[in-house]
């Protein structure tokens, strides 16, 4: 199994899933920090990271990570946590979603969220504000970032869902596969067994 097939096995796990195998790898440092949270929790994003670095509240970041942004890909945006001006907003999502882009992780504010919400762009951010970026002709993209407390590489891969944000690089995929199939069947298994025992004490 190659690395990107292992990947997408994982698609469809929940991040807490993710989480709890690379802890186990004895990797702890690979979930975000809990401010970074869904706009619509009801959306999933997976893919590759196109990195960026944003100068506190500076959207030049957030354009250059739209040019160069390929489909399938998510762009995570370093912002610091600066939440005072936005990095995202409704036309940035528009554009990602021409662009083929499949998701955003923004560690700053984002905003027009009813607009966001509207395409079903799945955007995840550590803060809403109404103010507009600052206008700072700052920033970089396709670098090693630190995101809401996880370092982040070009091409990581990227799951996002209702719970946060869980980042797994490409040499570790095939190993937290296998360890979240591990999670999965003993968890399957006790909660099987749990619920008997309601069901049980029911009658």
């Amino acid at each position: 199994m190659t690395p990107e097939a292992a990947a997408r096995d994982m698609a469809g796990m929940s991040t807490a899933t993710i989480s709890d195998a690379l802890f186990r790898m004895g990797h702890k440092n690979q979930t975000m920090k809990p401010r970074i949270k869904p706009v619509d929790p009801s959306l999933r994003t997976f893919g590759p990271a196109r990195t960026a670095y944003a100068y506190p509240g500076g959207t030049h970041a957030s354009g250059l990570a739209l040019k160069a942004v390929q489909p399938g890909e998510v762009i995570v945006i370093d912002g610091r946590g600066f939440l005072d001006n936005i990095l995202w907003g409704e036309i940035f999502s528009h554009m990602a979603a021409v662009a083929g882009c499949v998701g955003a992780v923004i560690d700053g504010s984002v905003r027009d969220i009813e607009g966001v919400m509207e395409i079903g762009f799945p955007l995840f951010a550590s803060g809403l504000s109404p103010q507009a970026g600052t206008g700072d002709k700052l920033g970089e993209v396709d670098l090693t970032i630190t995101c809401a407390g996880v370092v982040v590489n070009p091409g990581d891969y990227v799951y996002g869902d209702r719970l946060g944000v869980v980042v797994v690089p490409p040499a570790m995929t095939e190993e937290t596969l296998d360890w979240c199939r591990q999670i999965i069947e003993k968890e399957t298994k006790m909660l099987t067994e749990l619920k008997a025992k309601l069901a049980e004490r029911g009658q």
